[in-house]
């Protein structure tokens, strides 16, 4: 299975701990759920791209993934 389902009650779990955004979306609680979120970003709607880029930052840092950034995005982290 390439996808994992993600209980309302753990996405909400998730979001307190900073591990999703705060509506509970893109839960990232480690690398491969991370690759995933990457992989959705072109998918999200362009008035929300700019918050799930800086939360896909931080999590990459975070867990220590690694995963390679697209060469226009900047690094800073807010």
């Amino acid at each position: 299975m390439t996808e994992r389902d993600f209980s309302e009650s753990t996405r909400g779990d998730l979001s307190t701990e900073g591990a999703a955004l705060p509506d509970g979306s893109y839960p990232t609680p480690d690398c491969d759920a991370l690759r995933r979120a990457f992989e959705a970003y072109g998918r999200e709607s362009p008035d929300k791209r700019e918050a799930l880029r800086h939360y896909l930052i931080k999590r990459n840092i975070e867990l220590g993934c690694h995963h390679p950034l697209p060469e226009s995005w900047h690094m800073e982290v807010t």
